[in-house]
């Protein structure tokens, strides 16, 4: 008997997955936020090594995206076995990053430019300032774009990985799945930088082993106690705050020492992947990250995260006078997230979608003028 799930319970699962993606992006949001500057010292800690430091942990939450990339493509990948998925698969790619991508850089451009002109000496921003001239550059690829964009190294990662992450996906179905895991772990030492996205090959990996081995540890979960998944997702949490907390001892505070060290980012993986699995096959997680709320911010994910940061730091810059107070650091918060969120909205109805579409009907005429392939 096949234990594949049925197509509603194949597309249920992904509305959680969706909502555990919104819920990364929110992560990524206060991280990023100035909520906890104000606060003393031992407040700040007692906060990010409690149930609560999960929803700051910005660096955990990035890994987070990475594998479920890992595991949504290898999910597009194996569900389309027409002649001609590996060009689909880069067309889908590009339209899906590259041109919200762009918006958000121009948005920024854009803010940076009006804000310019604000005294802000109390506050550490080193952002904007870049001339106009740099924008072709900029905007021909993923990247932090001179510091209009500094979510823009995740994007880097992302895209760099997909151009070869079909080969990953073909020596793991072809040969085994844990091939490319096992290749991942050849990148954690050092590169050379031009090379230095490949550290994260493990959470991409990660990713294609848990879409190929779905039946497998569905078996696997229900030979064990209901609350298995549950508590794996539990362990992810708890994980994804270690690479963090290992520093506590030596920096006397809760933040990466080194910045991505091959055992913070095998750590972040394996708690990533944690997470992916418990909100699969636990059914209390996969019912509240499927809630419309949820999947709402699953859905704007991309766009909140592109956006973020650019209203935080345009937000900061205006209200510098009042920096360092708790009333700056609350209020840019709260107005920060609902900016965020209409932006984001904004964003998905007039780039993300149009992007996505253009992308399908690119495919579309592709597949008329190559033999009639049928784009999905």
């Amino acid at each position: 008997m096949s234990t594949s799930p049925a197509p509603a319970a194949k597309e249920a699962r992904l509305h959680a997955l969706d909502g555990l993606r919104g819920i990364a992006a929110v992560a990524v949001f206060f991280f990023h936020a100035p909520l906890l500057d104000p606060l003393p010292s031992w407040m700040r800690l007692a906060i990010t090594v409690s149930p609560l430091g999960a929803l700051f942990n910005g660096p955990g939450a990035v890994h987070v995206f990475f594998v479920l990339s890992g595991y949504v493509l290898a999910l597009t990948l194996q569900s389309d076995d027409r002649a001609g998925r590996i060009p689909r698969y880069y067309v889908r790619r590009v339209f899906r990053i590259h041109p919200p991508y762009m918006a958000a850089v121009l948005l920024a451009f854009a803010v940076s430019g009006m804000v310019a002109g604000i005294p802000h000496e109390s506050l550490d921003v080193s952002w904007g300032g870049v001339p106009a001239s740099r924008l072709p550059i900029a905007l021909a690829f993923p990247s932090m774009a001179f510091g209009l964009l500094p979510v823009g190294w995740s994007l880097y990662v992302e895209m760099a990985m997909s151009a070869f992450f079909p080969l990953l996906f073909w020596m793991a179905r072809r040969v085994h799945p844990a091939v490319p895991l096992a290749l991942s772990l050849l990148f954690l030492s050092a590169l050379d930088p031009r090379l230095s996205f490949l550290r994260f090959t493990i959470d991409f990996a990660l990713g294609i082993v848990l879409r190929l081995e779905a039946d497998g540890i569905a078996r696997r979960m229900q030979s064990l106690p209901a609350s298995a998944p549950a508590l794996a997702a539990l362990a992810g949490l708890a994980l994804l705050q270690a690479p963090l907390l290992g520093s506590l001892s030596t920096l006397g505070d809760v933040r990466l020492e080194r910045g991505h060290t091959p055992l913070a980012v095998t750590v972040f993986a394996l708690a990533a992947g944690l997470l992916v699995v418990g909100t699969i096959h636990s059914p209390l997680l996969h019912r509240w990250l499927s809630r419309p709320l949820a999947r709402f911010f699953g859905r704007v994910s991309y766009s909140f995260y592109l956006v973020h940061e650019t209203v935080l730091l345009g937000l900061s810059v205006v209200a510098s006078p009042w920096a360092g107070s708790v009333a700056f650091a609350v209020g840019i918060t709260l107005v920060g997230f609902a900016v965020s969120v209409a932006a984001s909205e904004l964003g998905w109805r007039l780039v993300e979608a149009p992007s996505i579409g253009a992308g399908r009907a690119l495919i579309r005429a592709g597949g008329a003028l190559f033999g009639g392939a049928r784009a999905r």
